[in-house]
């Protein structure tokens, strides 16, 4: 007894693991707005908090510095928006946290540094006087 199985049903199961795989890899290469982390070209970029450091603040620093989280998970220290940064700010403790500097809590806690680039992104965010637009 002979059985006939179509091409495509054959090719279905291959092209939804297909889709998966591209979803999923997709998925680890962005910041939480799903946009891909910006080329590293920080001498020539215009670093905002709203188009270059919120969406690092979403990708590494809000789940536990969240508006919503800060006070269980934060320590009490507020980075969910512009206004609740700058009210805690201080530019020594964020960059020797995120360099994983001596005598610094490293943030993000229990996790691999920020990359260099979103780094100096930070640093000269700050060097600027952290503009916001």
């Amino acid at each position: 007894m002979a059985v006939n199985y179509s091409f495509s049903a054959l090719l279905r199961p291959v092209l939804a693991g297909a889709s998966l795989l591209a979803l999923g890899l997709a998925a680890g290469c962005s910041y939480s707005h799903g946009e891909p982390a910006p080329a590293c070209d920080v001498p020539s970029e215009n670093v905002t908090y709203s188009a270059v450091i919120s969406p690092i603040f979403d990708a590494h620093c809000r789940e536990c510095h969240g508006t919503t989280v800060y006070t269980t998970k934060g320590s009490g220290n507020n980075f969910g928006d512009y206004a609740a940064i700058n009210r805690y700010f201080s530019p020594a403790k964020i960059i020797g946290s995120i360099r994983h500097a001596p005598n610094a809590i490293a943030m993000p806690q229990g996790r691999d540094m920020l990359s260099e680039c979103d780094i100096q992104r930070i640093e000269k965010w700050i060097a600027a006087g952290k503009p916001n637009n």
